[in-house]
């Protein structure tokens, strides 16, 4: 496989060398990837890894032939060149496995080197944009069973600890990462080099897996926060403000990369933008922000604002892109959000309010009295 082909073709290591598994057990080769690969609870890890499915997604890499199942990749490189600024998985993962062999892609064979592990959806927070499938507290509120059989969710555990000395890159995520056991295991196994991105909610450092996650030299927290405050407690339900500060300030002195993870919705048309300002003044950088929309649940969507918040926005973001280095994420941010605000949508304005009521009812809260969304619908 030549490199120059690789990084300007159709290539991704992924299919050869990794996997992502999502806390109901559905394996995919990505997080963007379009095609599900199998699912654990009836077929073994590795037989789903050198089943039919990935290997005619090999063969097409193979012919030089963008698969269906990698089109958002393509989508997101489209205008760009070379690795210089990584807008894809694809780009991310050619870099960060340039490592491997490029005899190991001439087989049909998996030389595991990252894998993506959701292993649960044990999580302590119950956001409201999130549902039961990423949250144990969301699936206990609404008595809904999230769960893989127990069986081959070991075995699978099994595959990745046996590679796990090898392994180059792996991103935890979950639920909330820093509670589930299976990654303290994980992380006892890695060799010390290796690349560990987490993706957290913060809420909770006193467990076995923040100890030993701060051990590793490569890390990247991608910490996940789009507003302050009252705010941000009633969005993120279950946590509290001053503990995510406290525990911000604690990751902050370990000399490892950090990033903010911000959704932008109904509930933070303004306050996302208050947040970045806050953090930008605590010592963060352009380029440790991402902010994306909220486009499930619908209802939630930024576009049911009325016409004249969303042009407010418009004019918001347009001074926002002004200002804002274009290196940077925080500058491709804003352009995303301000395209995102001139697709076409149908408002589900009146289906915002049944839902905050029916989360308040739940949950014995108010959004009134945290939020003045009502004069923004």
């Amino acid at each position: 496989m030549d490199p120059k082909r690789a990084i300007n073709g159709t290539f991704c290591p992924i299919p050869w060398t990794g996997f992502i598994m999502n806390p109901d057990g559905e394996v995919k080769n990505c997080v963007l990837s379009n095609q599900t690969l199998g699912n654990i609870n009836d077929t073994d890890i590795q037989d789903i890894l050198h089943g039919d499915i990935n290997t005619k997604i090999k063969q097409c890499m193979h012919n030089d032939q963008q698969h269906a199942g990698c089109a958002n990749c393509y989508k997101l490189e489209q205008g760009t060149t070379g690795l210089k600024n990584v807008r894809s998985d694809r780009y991310y993962y050619l870099k960060s496995l340039s490592g491997v062999p490029y005899s190991a892609y001439n087989t049909e064979n998996t030389t595991l080197s990252t894998v993506d592990m959701r292993w649960r959806n044990t999580c302590n927070l119950a956001c409201v944009y999130c549902g039961p499938e990423l949250s144990s507290t969301w699936a206990k509120e609404v008595d809904r069973e999230i769960s893989v059989d127990e069986q081959q969710l070991a075995k699978t555990k099994k595959y990745v600890l046996d590679n796990a000395p090898n392994l180059k890159n792996v991103y935890l995520a979950g639920g909330e990462p820093l509670l589930m056991k299976e990654n303290s295991e994980l992380l006892d196994r890695l060799d010390p080099s290796c690349v560990i991105r987490i993706n957290t909610n913060l809420s909770n450092i006193k467990g076995p897996v923040f100890e030993r996650i701060s051990k590793f030299k490569n890390v990247h927290w991608t910490v996940s926060v789009e507003t302050m405050d009252t705010e941000f407690e009633y969005i993120r339900y279950g946590a509290n403000w001053e503990t995510f500060l406290e525990n911000s300030n604690v990751i902050k002195q370990l000399d490892h990369k950090i990033s903010f993870n911000m959704l932008w919705f109904v509930l933070n048309p303004y306050s996302v933008f208050d947040t970045v300002d806050y953090f930008m003044q605590s010592g963060y950088a352009e380029n440790a922000f991402i902010i994306g929309p909220v486009t499930d649940p619908i209802e939630f969507d930024i576009r049911n604002l009325n016409t004249s918040t969303l042009n407010d926005l418009r004019n918001i973001l347009r001074n926002r892109i002004q200002q804002a280095d274009m290196r940077y994420l925080l500058h491709n941010s804003y352009v995303n959000m301000l395209k995102h605000l001139d697709e076409k949508f149908d408002k589900q304005s009146s289906k915002t309010i049944q839902r905050l009521e029916e989360l308040d009812k739940r949950r014995e809260l108010n959004y009134k009295n945290v939020f003045d969304i009502d004069k923004y619908l």
